[in-house]
């Protein structure tokens, strides 16, 4: 007997979902009283949360799987989350209970690989759709090759990169489950269709915020590459630590 597949498994009622698990983590005393940030930077690089209300004084918020802060010069409307691992089901979770609980705008924060000969490590992508070659996006919207982001939300990051000087390209990501899968076969393909770099993230994250009602972008610090016939390694982590924490900032104050 096979597996039922249901192609159509994003119009199917949910037995349990985000929002009664919100109202139940309340129920249990997680997030009394503490409002949700407008925006949250969903932060990948778990080198620049490391110590984090060292860095930036904050307040944690208990109830997600991960370390969730309120910034407190924003006065808690924006919000930086960490150590919460990696890939799309984690991510299209994640996103699916921080919209139950009220947040509006959500930004993927990560490394990702350089699909185009032109980028180079610590290169700056905003991602501004995704190729669904993952599993979590086909849960929350219809079949399709792509998943847009939110159009607004990526241009307003992108302005304010801009008048701040903060060179950076606009476009598509691949979005995979298995990075030690990625053939040269599709990277060439992608390549060839304009796709700027690799994740496993964005395809869920915009699938849940387009189903939510919600806002996602994705902003990405090029470190390895796969636009040659080989794998290429990033040159010099130190740097593209530095250059992570610095970006982090960057979004911190141009999100605000």
């Amino acid at each position: 007997m096979g597996f039922p597949i249901y192609p159509d498994k994003h119009k199917l009622a949910a037995v349990l979902t985000a929002d009664q698990m919100i109202e139940f983590r309340r129920q249990q005393g997680g997030l009394a009283g503490t409002p949700p940030p407008e925006v949250v930077i969903l932060c990948l690089y778990k080198g620049v949360m490391k110590n984090f209300q060292l860095k930036h004084r904050s307040t944690r918020v208990n109830g997600f799987l991960g370390d969730l802060y309120l910034l407190n010069k924003k006065r808690g409307k924006i919000a930086v989350m960490g150590n919460f691992g990696i890939g799309s089901p984690v991510v299209a979770s994640l996103a699916d209970e921080l919209i139950a609980w009220g947040v509006q705008r959500l930004v993927l924060f990560s490394l990702a690989g350089g699909l185009q000969p032109d980028l180079q490590s610590g290169d700056l992508v905003l991602g501004d759709r995704a190729v669904r070659d993952e599993g979590a996006s086909y849960h929350y919207l219809p079949p399709a090759k792509y998943v847009e982001a939110s159009p607004t939300f990526v241009s307003t990051i992108s302005n304010a990169l801009t008048q701040r000087g903060i060179s950076h390209k606009v476009g598509g990501t691949w979005s995979t489950d298995a990075p030690y899968r990625e053939s040269r076969e599709e990277a060439v393909q992608f390549q060839g269709e304009g796709i700027q770099a690799v994740d496993m993230e964005s395809g869920g994250l915009f699938a849940v915020s387009q189903a939510r009602g919600a806002e996602a972008a994705s902003v990405f610090v090029i470190g390895d590459s796969l636009a040659a016939p080989r794998w290429a390694a990033p040159p010099d982590m130190r740097v593209l630590h530095r250059r992570l924490k610095y970006m982090l900032g960057v979004l911190i104050e141009t999100l605000g």
